[in-house]
């Protein structure tokens, strides 16, 4: 079967949505089948199994006006952003937050572009499937032009995050009520609808109707597992002092880390906790760190290391040598807008295999990552309890550290790529059927 991807994310891109849609191509590829993916231009090579596969092919494209110029090695344009440019974006941010939705987005530029370059495509290989993913709001519509010129073909829209009623960008009332007439319009063709987890399919379900839903969790890659154990074999951890490791970007308005901040405030002025004994390291984009008043406190700053971004597989070692992976829960951006029980970053699912202890900060009883930890036996999670923060870190600098985890490996397994690849593609080669 030949199968047509659209992801502005995809190849070298470290961030968790683009693990998802390189796992799909790779497992997909690896079944016999061809792919063809639409994404933005991109920089450095393609991850193994994907680089030189000759039933892989990647057509880049650049937005209108802008073209092809990230911040930094990301293709989001948000992503590591400096100086007057990360001004702009903060303001940015701030319109779709309070007025615009998920408009005003830089991809916008982009996604006629890559429907262009689809129906292309597609009058010369005539895909059966298109498949499109993140962000949904320009992937999907890319894919629905496509779709236009060809309603034999089968389409598959793919979120990992919701479009109308995203937590991050809640807008104002009207924008709100707009944006999701506008989705339902783009959305009437796809022939199945899939998410990460059932409350997300459900909140999909009541806006779009019908029984075309699947859900296909996040995940990780097979070989991690494999990674993990050599990375164990070879970890051997010197000093006393306990490390926190955070990876991945922070998102501003979204996730906070002030609870762990204030814990940190509260022991170091108690005297509890000395310079040495912890600290708290962040890899990847955490620019976002600037808009906590906390994380330039006196007494919470010289626990806390600007690290960077590393490549993959040296932040899985860094990941399995700490002593535990701070997580972040999502709050809704305005309260009582757009619900955040549903969503869960893809980057707890190597969180969870790790063998290193899970510390959940701002994560409640009624959210899916809560569930996940307790399932997977990987950690606690506290929500803005900061006494019982407070303790588990005395506990853990007392002990010289907290000891390893062995996660449930019977839970965690059904969250391998190649499962879920598996699993999307037979529900896709019933409906071509």
């Amino acid at each position: 079967m030949r199968i047509l991807v659209i992801s502005s994310y995809f190849g070298p891109e470290t961030s968790v949505g683009v693990l998802r849609v390189n796992a799909f191509v790779k497992y997909w590829a690896n079944l016999d089948h061809q792919i063809d993916v639409i994404t933005m231009p991109y920089r450095g090579e393609l991850p193994p199994g994907i680089k030189d596969n000759e039933r892989i092919r990647v057509f880049q494209v650049s937005p209108f006006l802008i073209g092809g110029q990230q911040s930094s090695d990301s293709q989001g344009y948000a992503k590591g952003a400096t100086g007057l440019k990360r001004k702009i974006v903060q303001f940015q941010y701030w319109l779709k937050r309070r007025f615009l939705c998920n408009y005003l987005d830089p991809r916008v530029l982009w996604w006629p572009r890559a429907a262009y370059v689809g129906i292309r495509q597609l009058k010369k290989t005539r895909p059966q499937c298109i498949f499109s993913t993140v962000p949904s709001y320009t992937a999907h519509s890319v894919a629905a032009v496509i779709k236009a010129f060809d309603k034999k073909s089968v389409w598959v829209a793919d979120y990992r995050d919701l479009w109308s009623g995203n937590p991050i960008f809640p807008g104002c009332a009207p924008i709100r009520f707009l944006e999701r007439m506008h989705e339902k319009f783009v959305l009437r063709s796809a022939d199945l609808i899939i998410s990460i987890n059932e409350p997300l399919v459900a909140e999909l379900r009541v806006i779009h109707g019908g029984d075309r839903f699947l859900t296909v969790p996040n995940g990780f890659d097979d070989g991690e597992l494999e990674i993990s154990e050599r990375i164990e074999a070879s970890v051997t951890k010197t000093g006393r002092k306990v490390t926190i490791v955070y990876a991945g970007s922070i998102l501003p308005g979204l996730q906070d880390p002030t609870p762990l901040f204030q814990a940190i405030k509260e022991l170091s002025e108690d005297g509890l906790l000395k310079q040495g004994e912890l600290e708290i390291r962040f890899y990847g984009d955490y620019s976002a760190l600037d808009d906590f008043p906390l994380a330039s406190d006196q007494s919470v700053k010289s626990f806390v290391i600007r690290c960077g971004k590393v490549p993959r597989i040296e932040i899985l070692a860094i990941q399995r040598e700490a002593d535990f992976l701070l997580f972040l829960g999502s709050k809704p951006v305005i309260a009582g807008i757009g619900s955040t029980t549903g969503v869960v970053s893809g980057k707890i699912f190597e969180y969870l295999i790790s063998g290193t202890e899970v510390l959940a900060v701002r994560v409640t009883d009624d959210m899916i990552a809560a569930q996940m930890i307790t399932q997977a036996c990987a950690g606690d999670y506290y929500g803005n309890d900061v006494v019982k923060i407070k303790q588990r870190l005395l506990r853990a600098v007392h002990a010289g550290g907290a000891p390893k985890v062995i996660p449930n490996m019977s839970y965690l397994d059904q969250f391998k790529r190649s499962h879920q690849a598996l699993k999307v593609i037979k529900k896709v080669e019933a409906l071509v059927r």
